[in-house]
């Protein structure tokens, strides 16, 4: 009976990881992409450093802040606009992706008794993963240039391309989660008889509505930085205000919207994070 391997005693840290060609070139690749985007962008760290007398311009121009009570109003007004459309883009956008994540959702897409009844169901898998994608591929800003064409200016144009923005990523994140929950609550509804959309809405949903909500309330904190964003198309919010004030170069009250943008959006990380905590999977 052969004896089991022993160490050496003069080696270290265990076996030798074995020459891989794939980690190899893999490495190489990444290299040589990194290589070539360096070439490819200009990106200068040194230039970068010696270049700061404009930003020390820039800052010192906002000190000391704006603090009137005309500069106040705005902000406030500003601030409101931006949670509203923030908030309404995030609930529009939860409730257009319910749907098309329940049709994007392999499982209840693949499962028929025959060819022909799972050829008919891949139609709406293929056709919601077809929209999702389009939504959630086209940035917001431009779907906020396209709203902001439509509609004219203003906040309504910006909730309606953080809704659509937002269907597409919380709907694309819902069928995931569909997917990912244990199957053997549904397995066990299909055996006594359930047909496929009672299998779905007691079997998969209710193990999946904690994982909704969480990413419909990280969604909610990603929409408070994008509404800042679409203020410079016009789009309504503080980002707006902002844009405003940086072409009038009145960087004092620049400083007022950013720094009161900054409080609004820890404090949204803040509760968003405290109530993710609490939810139980």
């Amino acid at each position: 009976m052969a004896s089991p391997p022993t160490e050496h005693p003069g080696r270290m840290g265990g076996a030798i990881p074995r020459f891989s060609w794939k980690t190899a070139l893999a490495v190489l690749v990444v290299l040589g992409l990194t290589g070539w985007s360096f070439a490819g962008t200009k990106f200068d760290l040194v230039e970068l450093f010696t270049s700061t007398r404009p930003i020390e311009k820039f800052i010192s121009g906002m000190f000391p802040p704006d603090l009137s009570a005309a500069t106040l109003r705005t902000t406030a007004i500003g601030l409101l606009e931006t949670f509203q459309m923030s908030f309404l883009g995030a609930l529009i956008g939860a409730i257009a992706a319910f749907p098309l994540a329940a049709l994007a959702t392999a499982e209840a897409a693949t499962v028929g008794s025959s060819r022909r009844e799972r050829l008919l169901r891949t139609v709406p898998y293929r056709l919601s993963r077809f929209v999702l994608n389009i939504f959630r591929s086209i940035p917001d800003i431009l779907w906020a240039l396209v709203f902001v064409i439509a509609v004219g200016l203003g906040p309504f144009p910006g909730t309606l391309a953080l809704a659509v923005h937002s269907a597409g990523i919380l709907g694309k994140l819902y069928s995931e989660t569909l997917e990912a929950v244990p199957v053997r609550p549904v397995e066990a509804l299909r055996a006594t008889g359930a047909s496929p959309l009672q299998s779905f809405l007691f079997g998969r949903l209710p193990q999946a509505m904690s994982g909704f909500t969480s990413l419909t309330l990280y969604q909610w904190e990603c929409n408070i930085r994008s509404a800042t964003v679409l203020g410079l198309v016009g789009a309504g919010g503080i980002g707006q205000q902002i844009i405003i004030s940086m072409n009038l170069f009145d960087y004092p009250k620049v400083a007022t919207l950013v720094g009161a943008t900054i409080i609004v959006v820890l404090l949204v990380d803040r509760f968003s994070a405290a109530v993710r905590k609490r939810l139980v999977y």
